[in-house]
């Protein structure tokens, strides 16, 4: 990732997988923090385009951000990144602030025939929106771990719901939710392709019952 991300300033960065093959891919908005850059001869630019790398699944990632769509090419003044699925349709979508303009939804199409599961958790005896709670799945012969976080990026909160990609895996065998307090609770045998909530020692339930009531 090196090589083609050196020219730029990196500000936002999200690790996330956006196609829904069981990797995370890792995309990051940039921008240069002087506008004055324009009238040096170097090259640098206020603007900058933003990098994309999907996850070749062997340690290393390919650069793809042409593949990305024009969106990634234009260069702007990219500062805040975060990831949430805005359509809850399984495909993560990215958000960028910029500086100078408003601010840019990037809409994720997804990849046919690619699975995927969430899962909203809420804590009684953690803390309410479950930050800290660890997450690891086993489906389709892969292991995958995740925690919900408080903030990330730069000056940014994502989504805190977690979000796994399953490939072609179309059930999850087993989830281990590993609460702050130290309780763990297990779910198994999950169909894929569908959120879930999750309330500290109650297990899966209903979406109403994890939510706050007005």
């Amino acid at each position: 990732m090196a090589l083609p991300s050196l020219p730029y300033v990196k500000w936002g960065v999200v690790f996330s997988d956006l196609n829904n093959d069981g990797w995370l891919d890792l995309l990051s908005v940039n921008g240069h923090v002087y506008p004055q850059v324009d009238t040096l001869p170097s090259g640098a630019r206020y603007a900058e385009p933003d990098n994309f790398f999907l996850n070749q699944k062997n340690g290393t990632f390919c650069d793809a951000s042409r593949q990305g769509g024009p969106a990634l090419a234009e260069p702007r003044v990219g500062r805040g990144l975060a990831a949430a699925d805005f359509e809850n349709n399984g495909n993560v979508d990215l958000i960028v602030e910029n500086l100078d303009g408003a601010p840019l939804l990037l809409r994720n199409g997804g990849v046919r025939g690619n699975h995927w599961i969430g899962f909203e958790l809420a804590g009684t005896k953690s803390n309410r929106l479950a930050l800290g709670t660890r997450v690891t799945i086993h489906a389709g012969g892969m292991i995958q771990t995740d925690e919900v976080r408080s903030g990330g990026s730069y000056l940014s909160q994502s989504d805190l719901r977690v979000h796994f990609g399953l490939a072609a895996a179309t059930t999850v065998d087993s989830v281990e939710v590993r609460w702050p307090s130290g309780r763990v609770d297990t779910l198994r045998n999950l169909a894929a392709d569908r959120f879930y909530s999750v309330l500290e020692g109650v297990g899966s339930t209903t979406p109403d019952a994890i939510r706050p009531h007005h």
